[in-house]
């Protein structure tokens, strides 16, 4: 009897082992595609491992969906040749492009980027009008198969362009002397320039575009392209930063520090070089001041809607907390919004987003902060105003938002919900907890409505 009892546990052992080996034949995996040389967004590191931004996205991804992730990292042009010919099931994140369009289906937006012309500085104080119309014999660098590429020769046919496998080549190019100037994306530009020894050789002087990253898979994959969607869907915003502040050393590019770098070299150039320079220093310095105020207006503006962005919104909105005083918070968002993009597409939902944007930001005035803080949810802050006010505010937001119509969909309605959390005397507590709780009690009572509320601190 001994013996057949060995046997039966043997047996039930050996029929778990085989469950288990067969759940892991059949777990889902995705091949997801990118360049190898994007720094920070994803390149191969110095151990040979897939690292990045969006690196660190998919693999989150994966864990949250449990779906095992394996990278393909290659050139640009191959990143999307390998979604095409299906050696890849998702590329991890690029711009729109009609020519894209083509060929691929777009998932939802993962993070912005904003792309600048790049020249050497010994060009500051040339005319950059005359410069970006071609009319010079220097060199401009582009990325084969970048978004850059496509819109460098549609928007400036006339530049002297040399294209580059990957982003690494081209900026070796650069500080090898084969190239004046290259366009690269601001977040890409400065990590590569800010950890070489010498990163004011090159200035960005011309802001071009600004666009949306998004996942996408081959055309006609809507089986793929809808599970992938509905993947990102369980990224919350808190989710996604938590991603993005694994990488915000990448901070060194923001503005601030720019201005005094330049600032210094300019002052050791003045005191060699104070008589014959004296022109030449203030032409480069009126060039890097505004390259400076330039770049620190993208870094807090959120390019779609042109309002500010989360992280600039929390940082006033810190501020007014400690000036005290009686404080509206209002957290609103698009009623529907995923119907919008899955009926008409994610370029209607964006021009949603801007006209709700525009719509609200006309009912406030010049002292009132507001904010996108998410996809298609907004923050709205008024200080010093009594709750009465603060509700008749809130009541225009979602009055004049149901008034907005597209020019190509007049049929479709946009509607708000909105929550209004109101505090007699701000403290260092107040969040947007309260007004997001509110907001999604407009949401359960029918949307399309304003639910406030006064609060009461706990000391």
């Amino acid at each position: 009897m001994a013996g057949i009892g060995v046997v039966r546990l043997f047996i039930g052992l050996l029929a778990v082992l085989i469950t288990f080996g067969a759940h892991a034949d059949h777990q889902e995996k995705l091949v997801v595609a990118n360049s190898k040389a994007w720094k920070p967004f994803s390149f191969i590191n110095q151990k040979g491992e897939p690292d990045g931004i969006l690196i660190d996205y998919w693999r989150e991804y994966g864990r949250k969906n449990a779906v095992a992730i394996e990278f393909l990292l290659l050139d640009w042009q191959g990143s999307l040749d390998a979604v095409k010919d299906g050696r890849a099931d998702i590329h991890a994140g690029l711009l729109w492009s009609e020519q894209r369009d083509s060929y691929l289906d777009y998932a939802p937006e993962i993070i912005t980027i904003d792309t600048q012309m790049y020249i050497n500085q010994d060009l500051i104080g040339t005319d950059l009008d005359e410069f970006m119309l071609g009319k010079h014999q220097y060199q401009v660098g582009v990325v084969t198969g970048g978004y850059e590429e496509e819109f460098t020769q549609r928007h400036f046919p006339n530049l002297n362009l040399n294209s580059y496998a990957n982003n690494q080549l081209m900026i070796d190019a650069a500080f090898n002397g084969e190239l004046d100037a290259f366009v690269a994306e601001l977040q890409v530009a400065n990590f590569y320039l800010f950890s070489s020894r010498d990163p004011q050789r090159f200035v960005g002087v011309r802001h071009l575009y600004s666009g949306e990253l998004r996942a996408a898979v081959a055309e006609g994959n809507k089986e793929l392209q809808q599970q992938i969607t509905r993947g990102m869907n369980t990224f919350g915003v808190d989710d996604k930063q938590k991603v993005l502040n694994r990488w915000m050393y990448v901070s060194t590019v923001y503005p601030e520090y720019l201005f005094p770098i330049a600032a210094l070299i300019i002052g050791v150039a003045t005191l060699a070089y104070i008589v014959a320079l004296n022109l030449t220093v203030k032409v480069r310095t009126r060039a890097l001041k505004q390259a400076n105020m330039e770049l620190k207006k993208l870094a807090e503006t959120d390019q779609l809607t042109e309002l500010s962005n989360r992280r600039h919104f929390f940082e006033e909105f810190q501020n007014w907390l400690y000036a005290g005083g009686s404080i509206a918070v209002m957290v609103f968002d698009i009623d529907d919004f995923k119907k919008v993009n899955d009926n008409f597409g994610h370029q209607t939902g964006d021009e949603v987003i801007k006209s709700v944007a525009h719509a609200a930001s006309g009912v406030l005035g010049e002292n009132d902060l507001m904010g996108r803080v998410g996809g298609e949810e907004f923050a709205v802050a008024l200080s010093g105003i009594r709750f009465e006010e603060a509700l008749a505010v809130a009541e225009k937001i979602c009055n004049v938002i149901r008034k907005v119509r597209l020019q190509q969909y007049p049929d479709l309605k946009v509607t708000v919900s909105l929550g209004c959390a109101y505090y007699s005397k701000a403290q260092l507590s107040s969040s947007l907890s309260d007004a997001d709780k509110l907001m999604y009690q407009s949401k359960t009572e029918g949307k399309d409505r304003v639910t406030a509320k006064r609060m009461d601190h706990r000391a």
